[in-house]
Order: C-alpha cells, then sequence, then structure tokens
C-alpha cells in the first residue's frame, strides 16, 4: 500500500463515522417534519373561555379521533367549564385559525381524559396505535406551548412507569404548558399517548393509548352524551378506590423496625417511602428516627382540590438530655402538627369531624388515637381520612403513627385502619 493511500483510509473512516454518526439526527428531524406536516390538521387548541370577559383563561391542545368530531383533551384542560359552565366555555383552533365552540360528552377522570365534540368541522381523525412501541423508539409529542402555536417535541418512548398505579408513560422530551391533551405520535404517525404532565428536565409523561381506547370504546356502548358529570366522576372515584383498596387488602402487608417500634413497609410498587433522623448529631438532646410513605400519583378534581392519595408516617421519639417536660411538650407540638395529604377546598369538602380517644394496644401499651373525616361535596360516600395516634405512657420514649387517605368509602377505611394498627404498634 502506498503512503498516500494508507493515508486516506483513515480519512475516508473518519468521514464514513462522521456521516454515519449524524445520519439518525437527520432521519428524527425528516420524521418529525412529516409528522407535523401530516397531523397538523387534526390538532387542535383548546381554549377555555370566561364567558363575561370573553377572553380565555386557559388554553390545552386536543386532537380529532372520528369524522363526527370528536376531540380528546385532558380532563385539566377543561375542568372549569365541567364544574362552572355558567361562567366558561370551551372552543377550539385549527391551524387554519378556524374556530368554534366545543360540548363536553364524557371524562375518565382518573386518567385526565376528555371527549369534546365540535359539529362544524370536518377534519382527518388520528389513527390509535394498536400497541405501545418498544423502549427506545422515538415518540412525537405535539401541542400549542404557551400560545406560541404548534409544536412536535421529539423524545423516546422509555414504556409504563413501573411506580405508578394509574399508568403513566414516561416520555424523554419536553413538554410544556399549553401541550397538555395534545398527541404522542409513533414513527407512523399513530397516536401511542396523550400529553399530561412534566416534571422539567425532559421527564413527560403520556397516558397511555389504551386508557383512551377504553373511553372511546365506553362512549360508544353508552349511545349518549353522560346526562350529568359530577355523577359520571363521582362513579369514576368511588370505583378507583374500591379496586386499589381491594388489591391492598389482598396482599401480605409487611413491618419494618423503626426504633423499638414495628412499622410497615412499602404496601405497594406505587407507594414509595423515605426515612431519616438525627442520630449523628452528637448536640441533639432528643432522637428523632422518622419514615414517610406516599403514594406517586393524584387525580385531578380542580386547582384547588386533587383526591387518589395515600400516605402514611411514623416518628420514634427517645430523649437523651431532655427533661421528661420539655420532651412531652415537644411531642404535644408534633402530635398537633399534622395536616392531611391531599389539597381541599371549604367549596369542595366539609370541615373535619373528629373523635378521639385512649386505647390499649394488645401489648398493653397506651395510645392517645384520633380519627378525622371529611366529606366530598360533589360526590356523595367519599371522604378524607386523617388518622393519628401516640404513645402516653412512657415519659423518654414516644411511638407517633399517621395516615391520610384521600377519596375514600367509609368501610375501606375502616378496614385499612384497623390493619394499620395491627401492623404498627410498638412491640
Amino acid at each position: 500500500m502506498s503512503k498516500l493511500a494508507s493515508l486516506r483510509t483513515p480519512i475516508r473512516w473518519l468521514m464514513l463515522c462522521f456521516l454515519g454518526f449524524h445520519a439518525p439526527a437527520f432521519s428524527e428531524a425528516d420524521s418529525a417534519r412529516e409528522l407535523f406536516g401530516d397531523s397538523k390538521q387534526s390538532i387542535l387548541q383548546i381554549r377555555v373561555v370566561d364567558i363575561a370577559s370573553g377572553s380565555k383563561s386557559a388554553i390545552g391542545s386536543g386532537f380529532v379521533v372520528d369524522n363526527s368530531g370528536l376531540i380528546v383533551t385532558n380532563y385539566h384542560v377543561i375542568e372549569r367549564e365541567s364544574s362552572q359552565p355558567d361562567q366558561y366555555r370551551v372552543e377550539y383552533l385549527t391551524s387554519a385559525k378556524q374556530a368554534g365552540e366545543l360540548r363536553l360528552v364524557d371524562v375518565d377522570v382518573v386518567n385526565d381524559l376528555a371527549l369534546l365534540q365540535a359539529t362544524d368541522i370536518q377534519l382527518k381523525p388520528l389513527i390509535l396505535a394498536a400497541q405501545e412501541p418498544e423502549v427506545g423508539m422515538p415518540v412525537y409529542a405535539l401541542g400549542n406551548p404557551l400560545d406560541l402555536g404548534l409544536t412536535v417535541v421529539p423524545g423516546t418512548y422509555n414504556g409504563i412507569i413501573q411506580g405508578s398505579y394509574r399508568p403513566r408513560v414516561h416520555f424523554t422530551g419536553s413538554i410544556n404548558s399549553g401541550m397538555s391533551g395534545g398527541p404522542a405520535l409513533d414513527a407512523n404517525g399513530r397516536i401511542m399517548g396523550i400529553n399530561v404532565a412534566s416534571a422539567g428536565n425532559q421527564m413527560g409523561f403520556l397516558v397511555p393509548v389504551r386508557q383512551l381506547q377504553l373511553l372511546l370504546d365506553q362512549y360508544t356502548q353508552q349511545e349518549g352524551v353522560v346526562a350529568d358529570m359530577k355523577i359520571r366522576i363521582g362513579e369514576q372515584l368511588m370505583e378507583d378506590q374500591n379496586k386499589k383498596f381491594s388489591e391492598l387488602f389482598d396482599v401480605q402487608w409487611q413491618s419494618i423496625s423503626l426504633g423499638e417500634a414495628e412499622v410497615l413497609k412499602e404496601l405497594a410498587p406505587f407507594v414509595k417511602c423515605w426515612g431519616g433522623s438525627n442520630s449523628a448529631d452528637e448536640k441533639s438532646l432528643f432522637l428523632s428516627a422518622d419514615r414517610t410513605c406516599r403514594s406517586q400519583d393524584n387525580i385531578y378534581l380542580n386547582s384547588r382540590f386533587n383526591t387518589g392519595s395515600m400516605e402514611y408516617q411514623f416518628f420514634w421519639l427517645q430523649a437523651n438530655q431532655l427533661q421528661s417536660g420539655r420532651f412531652y411538650t415537644y411531642y404535644e407540638k408534633l402530635f398537633q402538627d399534622f395536616v392531611p395529604g391531599n389539597r381541599a377546598n371549604e367549596e369542595d369538602v366539609t370541615n373535619f369531624e373528629c373523635k378521639d380517644g385512649f386505647t390499649q394496644s394488645d401489648t398493653g401499651r397506651q395510645y392517645k388515637t384520633v380519627l378525622c373525616l371529611r366529606a366530598y361535596k360533589d360526590y356523595p360516600d367519599l371522604y378524607d381520612v386523617l388518622f393519628l395516634q401516640g404513645t402516653v405512657d412512657d415519659s423518654a420514649r414516644a411511638f407517633v403513627s399517621h395516615f391520610t387517605l384521600a377519596g375514600v368509602s367509609k368501610p375501606n377505611s375502616q378496614q385499612f385502619a384497623q390493619r394499620f394498627m395491627e401492623y404498627s404498634q410498638w412491640r
């Protein structure tokens, strides 16, 4: 081989590597451009308009799914019109600047989906994917971020999140405000998810397409618009919490040590626990060790009210240099500081009604126990429940346990409380 040829070989190899490295980027750009062109006529801006002022108060995205003008978006996008129809109306705006009114016809509040009906547009519907993509495949989220016009955001499909009770897709891409309710498309332009939330830093979340298919099937079978959305939502909330607590009661609960007490471990994959203590602080006047467990998702009902969450906490306290009087003062303050784990407003729930008393465990420990319930005003037989229990028979040590359940029936809350006390005790 000549010297010139030997020099050309590595140069040619480097050029091929360079071109090979950049080929996927060009392919992805081409795919995004083609998807944008093919689907932009079917994707709408969804506007919630204040009737008195005539101005939009919220925006999101939506897309057409059949030839009758049926449109999909997130429930949280149009919730104001659903709960306050005398103040708000919902409109659409196409990429061609055609506008018109929309009527809410059905919801799946648990999965944050809503179906809207337009009567004056003829747009090509998007097609639902028959199956989920493989993990690592490119996905394209489309929507109307910040009222800037239709945008396509390329990202990666990372599968269904394992630690979520309600299925959500982890999408590595930016879902910005205004894109909620827009479609996420696979490389063939088929809907594989619906934009629903973002945690920033390229952490997006999608409702899987199968949840939309279930809602569409249900809407078709009922043959008509839902007459009362509050009844519909209440039924969905009741069904969801019954299913979740049935699953929790069917599994064997496990305990873990905290100080001299036994406390609950994670009840299910959708519950995550963290803990901490001040054991390394040599100046501390008392030992404090804690464990907090929370479910990872909520159900949005309105901007001031969410439900469907669960949390439980445990504290082990032990006086070192602190006198018993000061220790009890600290303990009493801690006992008074617990609040519900979900947001709620007086328009949505009643005041808490509480019962308290002193109980004795099987091991002879004396406890003060508090149980509080507040009712949901629009959804009968659903409550937020706050439970608190703390020992009162030792001047230098104390064990506190607490849970809150959001949107639960009385029978399920009572069964949960009984098992919770069995598995959370100072032995």
